[in-house]
């Protein structure tokens, strides 16, 4: 029997999958309990609740109740029916005539509970926040330990950031990190409640809490990574202001020293902490001594491609372009390297120089041919040599965006009709359809054929009435044309 039962819970219950919210599905045991006449009343309210149709649904949900009010799911829709009123808008009368009497009638049941919060969201829907607040305390106190605590708890802390309730805030991330139980359902809110809390108290220059805060989570090295993350995180905050800054600078200096001894503990890490070591340097501000990491890194466990870069990134901050070049050309990953001198030159305005180290690409990397004749293209556009541009777009085996990137070269050239050839090609392609039509007006316009132009603008509004390049041609015909269009078709039409 229980088997059936359990089957005729599922089969209802995916015909809808994941549609009802947690403060709307009705728990098992109660649909255990319920007779089959009665489960399937509930069925249809709720076909007509998901559907919309939320008037059939309050009279299918009164109809439950004035059939079946001894029912074990009478509660339970009770509480849909005060959902319904919430969906018709009538947010007072759910309150007052739906989810209170949910809690009057049947006060030890789960939907109570469920009823008790949802008065709560009614007010905050509403916008009566004192009361929504007043109703989402009153749950956490007669309900600690449930799982509606935990969120009515998380909605308190929302208001509390947002009215900047510092004591309210920290009462509620303490009370979410040391006092509620972490079940599956609570244990990420009280894991992202702890971080919170431990930075509060770090910003607030007490370490030592932050830390207890953060133990809730985590222990041995994972702990010891947190800390230091949070202490650097710290140091950057108390840099902000200057009133903070000797203290950053002296809580710098003892995280330094922690993470160098942390290397003697952990050497199998000592490569990866050396790097925090830099990278903390640089936030206090002592550039050289972050060059004088990166050395020690090198001798100490040899120079590879990600020191390097870091090398190079420092000295591209200090304009030493030359020194950066040439680590990146030291790159074991010639690829890698190359690219990045390729957009190097590109950022000094270096055209050709670029469009050399590309061509050195296409030699030693010719599976990725395409990408690298893709960005010689748009080399030569930047140089206006738009003949040298279309040869390497049709190297690009890229449908059709070089097609796109062709026409327009051509345009450039003065060369129309060749733009509207492709335009015309790239059609056949129904997501790119509306943009080639688009610019074939706007290529027509070029060669002042005005009537073409028109034409095809008002061909674009008629063929992809929903697509923005339709709202754009309509846009264009009143400003340029004074032609009112309709998006579906001419007026004439």
């Amino acid at each position: 029997m229980r088997s059936l039962i359990f089957f005729l819970f599922t089969a209802f219950s995916s015909l809808s999958p994941a549609a009802l919210s947690t403060l709307q599905q009705i728990e098992i045991t109660t649909f255990e309990k319920m007779r089959d006449v009665e489960r399937y009343q509930i069925k249809i309210a709720e076909k007509h609740f998901l559907g919309g149709d939320f008037k059939v649904a309050l009279a299918e949900y009164e109809k439950f109740l004035t059939l079946y009010e001894k029912s074990p799911g009478a509660p339970y829709a009770q509480l849909m029916w005060s959902h319904t009123m919430m969906n018709l808008k009538k947010p007072k009368t759910a309150l007052r005539d739906g989810f209170q009497s949910v809690i009057d009638y049947w006060p030890e049941s789960h939907e109570a509970t469920i009823a008790a919060y949802c008065m709560g969201d009614a007010y905050r829907t509403m916008g009566e926040v004192p009361n929504a607040q007043k109703s989402f305390r009153f749950l956490i106190k007669e309900y600690p330990d449930h799982e509606i605590a935990v969120r009515s708890r998380t909605d308190l802390l929302h208001y509390a950031r947002l009215h900047e309730d510092m004591v309210e805030r920290l009462a509620l991330l303490k009370e979410l990190t040391f006092k509620v139980k972490r079940t599956d359902a609570a244990k990420e809110t009280c894991i992202k409640a702890a971080h919170e809390l431990a930075e509060l108290h770090c910003f607030a220059q007490k370490l030592d809490e932050g830390k207890k805060a953060l133990a809730t989570t985590y222990t041995g090295p994972a702990l010891f990574d947190q800390v230091v993350n949070l202490s650097a995180k710290t140091v950057q905050h108390l840099l902000e202001e200057p009133k903070t800054k000797p203290t950053a600078l002296k809580l710098g200096d003892q995280l330094l020293a922690t993470l160098r001894a942390e290397t003697l503990v952990r050497p199998e890490l000592a490569q990866n902490l050396l790097y925090r070591v830099a990278d903390l340097h640089g936030t206090l501000g002592r550039p050289s001594d972050t060059w004088t990491v990166y050395e020690e890194i090198g001798k100490r466990f040899g120079i590879e491609d990600g020191l390097r870069g870091r090398q190079a990134t420092w000295c591209l901050a200090r304009e030493k372009r030359d020194q950066a070049r040439r680590l990146y050309n030291e790159f074991d990953d010639k690829v890698a390297g190359q690219k990045e001198i390729a957009g190097m030159y590109l950022e000094e305005g270096k055209i050709n120089e670029a469009i050399e180290v590309y061509r050195h690409l296409l030699e030693i990397d010719g599976d990725h041919s395409g990408d690298y004749f893709w960005s010689i293209a748009g080399c030569y556009e930047k140089l206006s040599d738009w003949r040298k541009a279309i040869a390497s777009y049709r190297q690009v085996d890229r449908f059709p965006a070089n097609y796109f990137a062709i026409a327009n070269c051509h345009r450039r050239l003065g060369e129309q009709k060749e733009a509207i050839i492709l335009y015309n090609q790239i059609k056949v392609v129904e997501e790119s359809a509306p943009e080639a039509t688009l610019q074939i007006g706007f290529t027509y316009e070029e060669t002042k054929d005005k009537e073409k132009a028109i034409r095809t603008f008002q061909l674009t509004c008629k063929r992809y009435p929903k697509s923005g390049q339709a709202s754009k041609a309509h846009s264009h015909l009143q400003n340029e044309y004074n032609i009112n269009v309709t998006l579906g078709g001419t007026e004439e039409e």
